[in-house]
């Protein structure tokens, strides 16, 4: 790198390096009709701009929204004519929204999962856009994990997920849930070359956290994410909320008289974020009621994200039984004799011995839950520091900072990453 060439500068260089580049070679494997090799740098490129540019305080996450949205805003970038390929990169991204619900008295045990993309390409190139002809646009998914489809919240925070209305519930194995989010977030153009990904949710790194420690799955590590989204922090920056206090979904989507009855179903909690980040985004430019255009979005996602839309991708099973398991029914044409040996034992839940399997049994799996969750408190107890790990206590993750954990170990033998 040149010594006195600022870093955007230098980046955007080289992203217009890589398109001629990227030029050539599509014309070549075009012409030869082979498939490209591995995706060249311009997404790590991508990255590596916009957080200079944040670093610099010249863009932050509503600026970075907006401009790809195509809406001015007073946080721009570095003006520089070599910086326009890095721009125009930018509005090609993809915005991949993520929500995960996991079951309340264990949260190892994640029970849904909530993802929306809008991707650029599918939105007119020409015309006054609103955000919600934009929102009409949304791919949505929502996906229950088949082992723990009996694990629904009521204790401590409703749940409901069967209550999804933006289009399609389906079924998948963890492992499935995981080649699932690997596909979304590893996209690639007709050439072969990898698609940058604008990451959004609400509190997104817990959700990002759990997908990393409960699947295994590092989405950061698969390299495409070049900016990170959070609708509490949009909220923050526009005002809307105080810094030092996080906005909750609900109380965000009240702000522009919007009701969901159906929150806490992970499939409603990633299109509201969605639809949260961009009103947030377009600020007085819709007349029309959002409560109204919010209905009748539902209905619009509900078509075009059906079983029978051709341009709608299925991941997982949209015929199960959550009572026995099949997949050639629901549970209510389910008939199948199933005995629990738990509800069995217990006079109190005696009666609902025959309406599952022992291994769907969501009181003994709250019961074991709550057990362990005993004995790490003993034992975190018997090792316990007078000072908190400083990450932990300061952490938004519920896991991280609640109860004893942040007393049980010390901040520089965290093992949190």
């Amino acid at each position: 790198m040149v010594d006195d060439l600022p870093l955007s500068a230098f980046i955007a260089q080289s992203l217009e390096h890589e398109l001629k580049k990227s030029k050539r070679r599509r014309s070549k494997y075009y012409l030869s009709a082979m498939a490209p090799p591995v995706p060249d740098m311009m997404v790590g490129y991508l990255k590596q701009f916009v957080h200079a540019e944040v670093d610099k305080d010249n863009l932050n996450q509503s600026a970075i929204l907006q401009h790809w949205l195509g809406i001015s805003s007073k946080a721009r970038p570095s003006h520089s004519s070599q910086n326009t390929a890095a721009l125009n990169a930018l509005q090609d991204a993809i915005i991949v929204a993520l929500d995960v619900e996991w079951f309340e008295h264990d949260s190892s045990l994640i029970t849904e999962l909530g993802v929306s993309i809008l991707d650029p390409r599918d939105l007119p190139s020409s015309g006054t856009q609103s955000p919600w002809s934009i929102l009409s646009k949304l791919q949505t998914h929502h996906i229950c994990i088949k082992r723990n489809t009996h694990l629904v919240n009521g204790d401590l925070c409703p749940g409901y997920p069967d209550q999804f209305k933006f289009g399609i519930t389906t079924y998948a194995s963890i492992q499935s849930a995981k080649e699932m989010l690997q596909s979304v977030f590893l996209r690639h153009d007709p050439h072969g070359y990898a698609r940058p990904i604008l990451f959004l949710g609400h509190a997104v790194d817990n959700d990002y956290n759990m997908i990393k420690s409960r699947f295994g799955l590092d989405l950061e590590a698969l390299g495409t994410i070049v900016a990170t989204l959070d609708t509490q922090v949009l909220a923050c920056e526009q005002g809307l909320a105080e810094p030092s206090r996080m906005m909750r979904l609900q109380h965000l989507l009240e702000h522009y008289d919007i009701d969901e009855p159906y929150l806490h179903n992970a499939g409603n909690d990633v299109v509201a974020t969605v639809v949260a980040a961009l009103l947030m985004s377009f600020p007085g430019s819709t007349t029309r009621s959002s409560a109204a255009a919010y209905a009748e979005l539902k209905t619009i996602l509900s078509a075009t994200n059906s079983v029978d839309s051709p341009a709608h991708t299925l991941f997982g099973k949209s015929r199960f039984c959550t009572r026995c398991d099949s997949d050639k029914h629901t549970k209510a044409e389910c008939k199948r004799e199933l005995h629990c040996e738990h509800c069995a034992k217990d006079p109190e839940r005696e009666h609902l011995a025959t309406q599952h399997k022992s291994d769907k049994c969501r009181d003994e799996a709250k019961r074991v839950a709550l057990e362990q969750k005993q004995k790490e408190r003993e034992a975190l107890m018997e090792k316990r520091y007078a000072v908190p790990c400083q990450w932990c206590i300061e952490s938004m993750d519920t896991v991280r900072n609640d109860g004893a954990e942040p007393y049980g170990h010390r901040t520089e033998e965290c093992p949190w990453p």
